[in-house]
Parts: C-alpha cells; structure tokens; sequence
C-alpha cells in the first residue's frame, strides 16, 4: 500500500460519498448486530456542532478511500482531550490503523491537546495495534439492543403505569425543541449525569447549561435527527416542574435503530421505578409514533450496575462490548 493521510472537508461535495461506504463496511465488523447506518446517521456523527468541533481523517492507498477516523474535541470541557474511533474496512485494517493511529495523535497534539482516546469494539481487532502504540486500556461499556417488535406489550404498559411507589409522578414525553419552560428544569435534572462512571477514563462533565442545551437540540434537529425526551414531574412541590427523572432516544429518520441517550434520575428520588417506569412509557411511544424502527441501542458503562439491572428486565441483549484507550500525545 502506499498510504497517505489527509483530513476532509466535511462539506465538501465528495465527504458523504468517501465516508458512507467506510462506515459502512467498518461497522458491519465492529458492531455486526447493528443495522447498516444510514446517511442521516453518519450525516449527524460528522455534522458541526456547537459544543464541540469534529474533523475526519481520512487514509487513502494511492487515491483509494482505505479508512478513516472521526475525532471530537470539545468546546466546553476536557480541553486536554481528543476521542473519537477508527472506522477501516476489514481488509485495510492490517496496514491502515497504524498509521491512521499516529495521524490521529498528531492532529490531536495540533489541537493543543495531551490525551487522546479512542474507543474500539471487541471485534475491531485494534488491540494490538493500540498497545504497540503506547496505549492504555481504560473504561469499558456494553452495547445492548432491544428488538421492538419482540417486545411484551401488556408488560410494558404495565411497567409504564403509575405504581404504589411512583405514582406521585407524572410522565410526560414530548419531541424537542424542548418547551421552553421546561429547559430550565430539565437542565437542573441533567446535572446527575455528572456523576455517570467512565471507568478510569478522567472525564470532566461540565455544569449543565440551558442555552448550550437549546443550541445542542438545534443541532440535533438542523442534522435531521428527532430528539424523545420522557419526564417524570414530582408532583406537591409548589411548582409542579420539578423533573425526578429523565429519559432521551435519539431517531433517525432513515434508519431503523434508535439510540437511547442520557438517562437519569437524582439522588432523591431513587428507589421509586422511575427509570423502568421511564423507558418502557418511551418504547410504547416510539413503537406509535415511528414505525420504522426496529431496534433501540443503549450504551452502558460496565460500572452502571442498576441500569444494566433494567435493562436486562426490559429484554436488551448484549451487542458487543466497546473499550477506551488513552494515548498521551
């Protein structure tokens, strides 16, 4: 191979039609359960966002597409961190990683940088490659699907229903733009994701903040995705706002797998059922409201115990487990 390695215009004419088949063939090793991405998908995974910049790094064999790398670098927090993936067809994957690997910590050295980690699936086959290149395993997650079509309707309504513990709560789901006099105290309720585990991985998780909230739904919503966000409201608390738990799927509009995002409940209102309760009211509203999907996808750190718990309950099975090497740079 003659290997070269440049970064592309993520605009440009030609970015859609060089990354698509590679995401494509890539994806279909690392997560083998997983549908076949869409471009509405990948078309969000590169798209400008306003907290973060994203940049493709693409290898080529002469003037061939043999792989690339999407790196993420935030604008808000872990200034002194880099992450993204590796996305190379299986046949490339031999000559490519290594290079694309040093490429990607040159470009996050560039960026003024010191860590760089790159997450890898179990199938990927990187393992190698990332400790020959100095790299330290770290935090690991697990993948896990939820086939809707097989889902027990009667005990998810059930599941769904106010119970003797939570029925002082109210759930509401709504498509965003989030209301807008709801972004304040979904904002508030947001910050328990401050205290998700990452493992090993040192992460800082910034302060919640409602206007980068709205710009980060406008995004969303600019790069073609629907954003579900389900919402349990205290109830006697003077207001009626107060959110005690909070639950978000990411849709795509050509693309038959959902992805669950943030899922929370604050301290205080632990111990009622509000995140099963939570999440199998979204999965009946989304078997209603988008018949195209097939599949919802959740990540979960190998630490998460209660909600690997409920997802297990609800029927998930395990995908392919994901891990983070760090790189210092």
């Amino acid at each position: 191979m003659t290997i070269t390695i440049r970064e592309i215009d993520l605009d440009g004419a030609d970015a859609m039609s060089t990354l698509l088949p590679l995401f494509r063939a890539a994806s279909a090793v690392d997560s083998p359960r997983a549908p076949e991405p869409s471009e509405s998908y990948l078309r969000l995974q590169i798209g400008r966002r306003a907290a973060r910049h994203v940049s493709c790094l693409v290898v080529y064999d002469g003037e061939r597409p043999a792989g690339f790398a999407r790196m993420n670098h935030s604008k808000i927090a872990n200034r002194d961190l880099v992450y993204g993936e590796l996305w190379i067809p299986a046949e490339d994957r031999a000559e490519s990683a290594g290079p694309l690997l040093e490429a990607c910590r040159d470009y996050a050295r560039g960026r003024g940088a010191a860590r760089l980690v790159i997450d890898t699936s179990e199938f990927s086959g990187y393992d190698a490659v990332c400790g020959a290149g100095g790299g330290r395993s770290l935090a690991g997650e697990w993948r896990r699907e939820l086939d809707l079509a097989a889902i027990d309707r009667e005990q998810y309504t059930a599941w769904a229903a106010p119970t003797e513990k939570n029925a002082r709560y109210r759930v509401e789901i709504w498509r965003t733009p989030t209301p807008e006099h709801l972004l304040g105290p979904l904002v508030e309720a947001l910050d328990v994701m401050r205290d998700a585990p990452t493992g090993e991985l040192v992460m800082e998780t910034p302060l919640p903040d409602v206007d980068r909230r709205r710009r980060t739904e406008a995004d969303n919503s600019a790069a073609g995705m629907q954003m579900y966000v389900a919402a349990a409201f205290a109830k006697g608390d003077g207001s009626g706002s107060e959110i005690a738990g909070f639950h978000e799927v990411f849709v795509y509009p050509d693309y038959r797998m959902a992805e669950v995002g943030n899922t929370g409940v604050p301290a205080k209102f632990r111990g009622h059922g509000l995140g099963l309760r939570l999440k199998a009211a979204m999965a009946l509203h989304l078997l209603e409201r988008e018949p195209h999907l097939d599949v919802l996808s959740t990540s979960n750190d190998a630490d998460n115990a209660p909600m690997v718990r409920v997802n297990d309950a609800m029927g998930y099975q395990a995908a392919e487990a994901w891990q983070a090497w760090q790189f210092e740079v």
